[in-house]
C-alpha cells in the first residue's frame, strides 16, 4: 500500500514538472542553452557520473549494468554477446529483475526530494511575465549601444583616412628629401673632385698634391657611402634614372683615383696611406675589388716569376714552393698586419696583437695570394699531379701539404684557414691530386711482392729480422704501408685496411700449413731427394723429418719476433697518424690489431706439439733395436755385459741435431721445454719396450724351468758350474746398462731423470727384475 502511494505521488510530481516546463518552455530556452554549455561534461565524466547514478544489482545478473550507459552500447551486441553464455529464458529474468530494481530506485529518489520537486513548480509561477517586463528595456538599450557604434565607426573612419594621407604626405616628403640628398652628395662629390661635364666627356682634374689627396678620397667614399644608401631607397624614380650617368661618373672616377692610391701605398710601403684606402674600399662596399687588384698588380707578376715550365722535378717544386712562402712576409706583411687579427713575426708565424684597430673583412692571403698560386700551378706545373711513378708523386704530395702548412700558418687565425679550406680553389687543388690512383698502384706492388712470398715460403734470408722468407716479406710489406715514403695522412683508412688484409691473409696461410701438418714438406722433399739413389728409404724420411721441423722451428720463431713488432709498430707508428684524424673510437682499433695478431699465434701450440712429436719420433725409431737384445744372448754363451748398446747413443742423435739446428728466434727457455716433452714421451715409449722385454724374458724363463724338471735335472743354458749366470741374467743386466747410459745422456741435455716420472719408473723397473750379483758382476 505504502509503495503504491509512493508511486502515485511521484507520478504527480513528474506530471507538474511535465506541466511547467511545457509552459516555461519558450522562456526558459537560452537559460538551458547556457546551463548545458556550462555544464556539459566530457564524454569520460560523463560516463563516470552515469555509473554512479546507477543501482547495483545482485551478483548472480548475467550481465554488468555498467554497459547500459557506455557509448559504445548497442542492444544487438549486447543480446548477442548475453546469448553466447546464458539462454535467452535467463537473459529474461536477468533483465525483468534489474527493472524492478531501476523503478524502485526512481520512486526512492522522488520521494527523497519531493518538497523540493513541489516547491520548484510553486517558484515557476510567474517567471514569464517578468521576463517580459525586462525584454523591452533590453531592446531599447541595444538600439542605443548600435547608434553609438555606428557612429564611433564613422568617426574612425574619418581619422583612418587623415593617418593614411598624412602617412602619404610624410613618405613624399621623405623620398624628396632623400632626392635632394642625392642631389646635393652628386654635386659635393663632382665639386670635391672636380669632375666636370661636358657634351661628349667627362673630366677629372686632380689639383691637390698626394699627401692630401688621399684624404680627400677618403671624404669622398664616405659621401658616396651615403648616396648610394639614398640611391637603394630611391630605385625606379625618374629623377634617379635622369641623375644616373653623372652617378656612374663619380663611381668610375672614384674607383680609379682609389686604386691609383692603392697601387701607390703597396708599392711604396706607406702605412697610412694603405690603411686610407682599406677603409675607404671598406665604406664603399669594394673590398672584392680591393683583394682583386693586389692580386692583379702585386702576386700574379710576383707568382709568375717563380712558378716556371720547368720546375716539375722535386727539388725544384720544393724550391718554389719555399720562395712562395717567403713572398707572404716580403709583399703581404703590411696588409696582413692591418686586416689580421694577429700580425707576423720575422719567423712569418703569427704573434698575438690588438685588433681594436683592425680594418675587418680583408683576407688577402686567402682570397688574393692562394688563388694565384694554385691557378698557375694547375696552368704551369699539370705533369705534379700524374700518380703514374708512386714514389716521384708522394714526394709531390708530400711537399705540396707542407706548403699547404706552412701557408696555413701565415693564415694566423682559425677562420682564416677555415676560409681557405672551404674555398672553391683550394678545394678544386686537392681534387687534382689522384689519391686513389696512387693507392692502387701500391695496393698492387704490395699485394704481389706478398703473394709472390708464399711461391717459396719456406727459404731463408739472411741478415733480416725474421728467417723464413713469407714471414720477412708480410713484416716488410705492413712496415712499408706506414713507412714515410710510402704513407698519405689522406688514405689512413686505405692503408689501415690492406695492413688488416696483409694479416688476414698470414692468418689464413698458416691455417693451411696447420691442417696439412701431417704431410707437411713430404712431397716437396721426395721430388728433391729421389734422384739420389745411394739414399735409403728410412735415411730419406728421416731427412725429411728433420727438413720439416725446421721450417716449422723457423716458422714459430718468426711469429714470436713478428707479432711483437706489429704491435710495437701500431703503437709507435700507427696511433700517432690515426690521432692526427681526430679519431674518437681508438678502442676498435685496438680490438682490430689484436685479433689479428691473435689470429697468427692461434696455431703456436699445434706447431710445437708437431715439433716435439717430430723429433720424438725420429728418437724413438732407435728404441726398436732393443728388442734385439734377447736374441744376442740366448743361447749365445756370449760374455757377461759390461757396456750399453750402441742403439742408446744413437736414440739421443736427431734430439743433438734438433738442438743445433734450432732457429735463433726460440729462447733456451722454450727450447729446453720442448727438450724436456721430447724425452718425457721418449721416456714412455722406452718404459713400454723394456717393460714388454723384462715381461717375456720371465715368460721364457718360467718355459724352460717346466721343460727342465720334466727332462733333466741339468742346468739349463749354463756352463755346469754349481752358480751359473742364466741368458735371462745377461739380458737384464744389458738392459740394466742401456737404462743407467740412457738416463746418463738425458744429463746431458739438463733433464734431469729424478725430473722424469718415466724415467724413473724405468730405472727402478730394470733394478728390482736383476739380482744384486749379477749387478755386482
Amino acid at each position: 500500500m505504502a509503495a503504491a502511494v509512493e508511486t502515485k505521488d511521484a507520478t504527480v510530481v513528474t506530471d507538474m514538472l511535465l506541466s511547467n516546463g511545457s509552459r516555461n518552455e519558450t522562456a526558459n530556452t537560452n537559460d538551458e542553452e547556457m546551463v548545458l554549455e556550462k555544464s556539459e561534461p566530457k564524454d569520460g565524466i560523463n560516463v563516470t557520473i552515469k555509473q554512479s547514478l546507477l543501482p547495483s544489482g545482485p551478483s548472480t545478473l548475467c550481465f554488468v549494468t555498467e554497459d547500459f550507459v557506455s557509448e559504445e552500447f548497442n542492444v544487438d551486441g549486447f543480446i548477442t554477446s548475453c546469448r553466447s553464455s546464458v539462454s535467452p529464458e535467463v537473459l529474461r529474468n536477468d533483465l525483468k529483475t534489474y527493472l524492478d530494481i531501476l523503478k524502485s530506485s526512481m520512486v526512492e529518489l522522488i520521494n527523497k526530494d519531493y518538497a523540493d520537486f513541489v516547491n520548484l513548480s510553486t517558484n515557476l509561477v510567474g517567471l514569464d511575465k517578468s521576463i517580459s517586463n525586462i525584454s523591452a528595456p533590453l531592446e531599447q538599450i541595444k538600439a542605443e549601444v548600435g547608434s553609438v557604434k555606428e557612429c564611433i565607426g564613422q568617426a574612425m573612419n574619418g581619422i583612418n583616412k587623415k593617418l593614411k594621407k598624412r602617412a602619404e604626405l610624410r613618405e613624399k616628403k621623405s623620398r624628396l628629401q632623400r632626392l635632394l640628398n642625392i642631389s646635393d652628395s652628386v654635386d659635393k662629390i663632382e665639386n670635391l673632385l672636380q669632375i666636370t661635364s661636358i657634351p661628349s666627356q667627362t673630366v677629372a682634374s686632380t689639383p691637390y698634391d698626394d699627401e692630401n689627396y688621399g684624404h680627400l678620397i677618403e671624404r669622398v667614399a664616405i659621401e658616396f657611402n651615403q648616396l648610394l644608401f639614398n640611391l637603394n631607397q630611391s630605385k625606379g624614380l625618374p629623377f634617379v634614372q635622369k641623375i644616373q650617368p653623372r652617378i656612374d661618373a663619380i663611381s668610375k672616377t672614384l674607383k680609379s683615383s682609389l686604386d691609383r692610391l692603392f697601387e701607390e701605398a703597396v708599392g711604396t710601403g706607406q702605412i697610412d696611406a694603405l690603411g686610407r684606402c682599406l677603409r675607404t674600399y671598406a665604406a664603399i662596399d669594394k673590398i672584392q675589388e680591393a683583394e682583386s687588384l693586389f692580386r692583379t698588380i702585386v702576386v700574379k707578376p710576383e707568382i709568375n716569376g717563380i712558378i716556371r715550365n720547368d720546375m716539375s722535378d722535386i727539388n725544384a717544386l720544393q724550391t718554389m714552393y719555399q720562395k712562395i712562402i717567403d713572398f707572404i712576409p716580403n709583399h703581404c706583411d703590411h696588409l696582413v698586419e692591418l686586416t689580421a687579427e694577429t700580425t707576423l713575426t720575422d719567423s712569418g708565424r703569427g704573434s698575438i696583437a690588438t685588433s681594436g684597430s683592425k680594418i675587418r673583412g680583408y683576407d688577402f692571403l686567402v682570397h688574393s695570394v692562394f688563388p694565384e698560386v694554385v691557378s698557375t700551378i694547375e696552368l704551369r706545373l699539370p705533369s705534379i699531379f700524374a700518380p703514374g711513378n708512386p714514389d716521384i708523386f708522394h714526394q709531390k704530395f708530400t711537399s705540396t701539404l707542407a706548403f699547404i702548412a706552412k701557408f696555413e700558418q701565415h693564415c694566423c687565425t682559425q677562420s682564416s684557414i677555415l676560409r681557405l679550406r672551404n674555398q672553391s680553389s683550394y678545394k678544386q687543388f686537392m681534387s687534382k691530386w689522384n689519391l686513389l690512383v696512387y693507392f692502387q698502384i701500391r695496393f698492387k706492388d704490395i699485394g704481389e711482392l706478398m703473394e709472390s712470398s708464399y711461391t717459396n715460403p719456406f727459404s731463408t734470408v739472411s741478415d733480416k729480422m725474421c728467417i723464413l722468407n713469407v714471414t720477412n716479406t708480410l713484416w716488410s710489406c705492413v712496415s712499408r704501408c706506414w713507412s714515410d715514403d710510402v704513407f698519405l695522412l689522406n688514405l689512413t683508412h686505405l692503408f689501415w685496411k690492406l695492413t688488416l688484409q696483409l694479416l688476414s691473409r698470414f692468418s689464413v696461410w698458416l691455417t693451411n700449413i696447420k691442417e696439412n701438418l701431417p704431410s707437411f714438406g713430404l712431397e716437396e722433399h721426395i721430388k728433391g731427394s729421389s734422384s739420389d739413389a745411394n739414399i735409403s728409404p728410412r735415411d730419406n724420411k728421416y731427412d725429411m723429418i728433420l727438413s720439416d721441423t725446421t721450417h716449422v722451428i723457423n716458422l714459430i720463431g718468426d711469429i714470436g719476433v713478428l707479432v711483437p713488432m706489429i704491435k710495437k709498430l701500431y703503437k709507435e707508428t700507427i696511433i700517432p697518424c690515426i690521432k692526427n684524424l681526430q679519431c674518437d673510437n681508438l678502442m676498435l682499433l685496438d680490438d682490430s690489431i689484436k685479433d689479428a695478431c691473435d689470429a697468427i699465434e692461434l696455431y703456436l701450440p699445434k706447431f710445437e706439439s708437431h715439433v716435439i712429436t717430430q723429433v720424438a719420433d725420429s728418437c724413438k725409431q732407435h728404441l726398436d733395436a732393443a728388442n734385439s737384445v734377447p736374441r744376442q744372448y740366448r743361447r749365445t754363451n756370449r760374455e757377461m755385459p759390461n757396456k750399453c748398446s750402441t742403439y742408446v747413443h744413437a736414440i739421443f742423435i736427431p734430439l743433438k741435431v734438433f738442438i743445433s739446428e734450432k732457429s735463433d728466434h726460440i729462447s733456451n727457455s722454450k727450447c729446453k721445454e720442448w727438450v724436456t716433452k721430447i724425452l718425457q714421451i721418449v721416456s714412455d715409449k722406452y718404459f713400454n719396450i723394456i717393460n714388454d722385454i723384462l715381461t717375456s724374458v720371465e715368460k721364457t724363463r718360467d718355459s724352460l724351468m717346466k721343460l727342465k724338471k720334466k727332462i733333466t735335472s741339468a742346468p739349463i743354458g749354463g756352463s755346469g758350474s754349481s752358480v751359473s749366470v742364466s741368458d735371462e741374467d745377461k739380458i737384464r743386466l744389458q738392459l740394466q746398462l742401456d737404462v743407467l747410459e740412457f738416463a746418463n745422456e738425458m744429463e746431458k741435455f739438463s733433464a734431469s731423470s729424478r725430473s722424469l716420472p718415466a724415467c724413473q719408473q724405468l730405472i727402478a723397473l730394470v733394478q728390482s727384475t736383476n739380482k744384486p750379483n749379477i749387478s755386482e758382476t
